[in-house]
């Protein structure tokens, strides 16, 4: 199932993956995860949930087939943020499923395709397993692996699996940040894309701007592209509230002018 997005770093949505009664599941993982705006959306039935939480055991899931197969018929070139309902390399997600999602990438070359994981370990060895088995040697251009990252502990966790995994353009989705990531520069060189942003939505923790400045500093100095999402809801620039008229801190035009930065590699 597609959808338009209003997420500024992709065109649209691809949740291939959902629940047989409707809805979607997921398993919360970290940190990251305590205020899950996809747990939100499937509690509520208007917006197709099916009221269950991201916990305990998972319902029967279905993978649409039908929309990977549709990925190789169109013309107009995309970017595809696959599954921003669910982690499709989560434990609970039959191997051959993802392989059979990056069947229908490869089949077309001229839609980029964005998989955020939480799970890089599962990423690695699946990727690993379906690069085996068509004599490859890295992922096609047009695949970009990433991991989510929202505090040292999984910048250090999770980076060291994405960055072996033999891919063109691997990327970091940092949000919500919850605390300086401090230095950076020794992993910047194995990512290409880094997307950054604050918290949104109820409860939403506080997101420093100073944190995203040293991330973009960083990103920077290595020459590695940078994309400012979101301040977030509720953004502090030294210790004060920082008011956006935007709910969720995400107009660019009200950040400080040092963080109106959006970039993606290759002008993709």
């Amino acid at each position: 199932m597609s959808s338009i997005t209003q997420i500024s770093w992709t065109d649209q949505t691809d949740n291939i993956i959902r629940a047989k009664v409707g809805g979607w599941w997921c398993h919360k993982k970290s940190e990251g995860c305590a205020n899950c705006f996809a747990e939100k959306l499937n509690q509520n039935s208007f917006f197709g949930g099916n009221k269950q939480p991201y916990s305990g055991q998972p319902p029967e899931l279905v993978l649409d087939t039908e929309a990977i197969r549709k990925w190789g018929f169109q013309r107009k070139p995309k970017k595809h943020f696959v599954s921003s309902m669910t982690d499709v390399f989560g434990e609970w997600v039959p191997r051959f499923w993802q392989h059979e999602m990056l069947d229908g990438m490869f089949v077309a070359p001229n839609q980029i395709f964005q998989i955020l994981t939480k799970r890089p370990e599962i990423m690695l060895s699946s990727m690993d397993e379906w690069l085996s088995c068509h004599g490859l040697d890295k992922l096609p251009l047009n695949i970009w692996p990433g991991t989510s990252i929202e505090n040292r502990r999984t910048l250090e966790e999770r980076s060291q699996f994405l960055s072996k995994i033999p891919a063109l353009i691997r990327f970091w989705s940092v949000e919500p940040l919850l605390e300086d990531l401090g230095d950076i520069t020794h992993y910047l060189n194995d990512v290409q894309l880094v997307i950054i942003g604050g918290e949104s939505g109820p409860n939403s923790r506080p997101c420093h701007i100073e944190w995203l400045e040293s991330i973009v500093q960083q990103c920077q100095q290595s020459k590695t592209p940078v994309f400012v999402k979101q301040l977030g809801a509720n953004a502090k620039l030294e210790g004060q509230r920082f008011k956006t008229r935007d709910k969720k801190g995400g107009n660019i035009e009200e950040f400080p002018e040092y963080l109106q930065v959006r970039e993606f590699p290759f002008d993709a």
